[in-house]
């Protein structure tokens, strides 16, 4: 008995191993799941986004370009300095007539007795004129002519060197020729005012008219100048048009 029990436990033994073994042989492989997925989350960061865009904002609008567009520009810019040196120039020459020309003058606030004449009162300022001139400051004389000289080559050379674009009009192209006409005598002018402000004592009105002559020549200059601006605004405002039209 003690032999028929071992040999049932040895057969029933070998009966659960096979039994396991068959099972083994037939079961279903087990995936790596967690490295696909950390695969294919590399592939997708690595390949490129095929989101869309937003839409891209409007561009601003081209700048103007060309050799001419360029040459217009040039010009209205040099035109705009050449007035803003023009209006010191002017108001130096204008500040020196005025200074040779205050008059000598005395209040008359009420009725005067001058011997057996009454001179009336004078409605309004209350003085009246001599019909002189004050002798004109010399410090104040100086100054408008250091402004006069350290000005006039500034106008000279920017005069000097303005060029019209080649598609102006031949009317705008004569008025160049005579403002740089102008502008050659400025110099004579301004000497000659200089010479005449530096020392005293100071005749009133050889020096108004030195100062008036070149207030004439700067009003013919500045005449022309507004001329030629005008028709180069016009002929660029003209390609402005044509670019936005591109």
């Amino acid at each position: 008995m003690k032999y028929f029990g071992l040999i049932s436990l040895s057969i029933f033994a070998l009966t659960l191993c096979s039994s396991n073994k068959a099972l083994a042989d037939t079961s279903v492989p087990i995936t790596d799941t967690t490295h696909a997925a950390d695969t294919k989350t590399t592939a997708d960061t690595a390949s490129p986004s095929t989101s869309p865009s937003s839409s891209p904002s409007s561009s601003p609008a081209a700048p103007l370009t060309g050799g001419i567009t360029t040459s217009a520009l040039s010009t209205e810019a040099s035109l705009k300095e050449l007035g803003k040196i023009w209006r010191h120039l002017k108001s130096a020459a204008w500040e020196t007539f005025c200074e040779t020309q205050q008059p000598v003058t005395f209040y008359v606030g009420g009725p005067n007795v001058v011997g057996g004449m009454v001179i009336p009162a004078i409605n309004g300022t209350g003085t009246i004129s001599t019909g002189d001139f004050l002798p004109p400051r010399e410090k104040w004389l100086k100054y408008y002519a250091s402004e006069l000289n350290f000005l006039l080559p500034l106008i000279k050379a920017d005069t000097a060197a303005l060029q019209l674009p080649s598609d102006m009009s031949q009317d705008t192209v004569d008025q160049l020729a005579q403002l740089k006409v102008v502008a050659a005598a400025l110099p004579a002018d301004v000497d000659k005012l200089v010479s005449l402000c530096q020392n005293p004592p100071y005749k009133n009105m050889v020096v108004a008219t030195a100062a008036q002559q070149l207030i004439d020549d700067l009003d013919a200059y500045e005449k022309l100048r507004k001329q030629i601006d005008k028709a180069v605004k016009k002929d660029v405002q003209l390609l402005k048009r044509n670019q936005r039209k591109k």
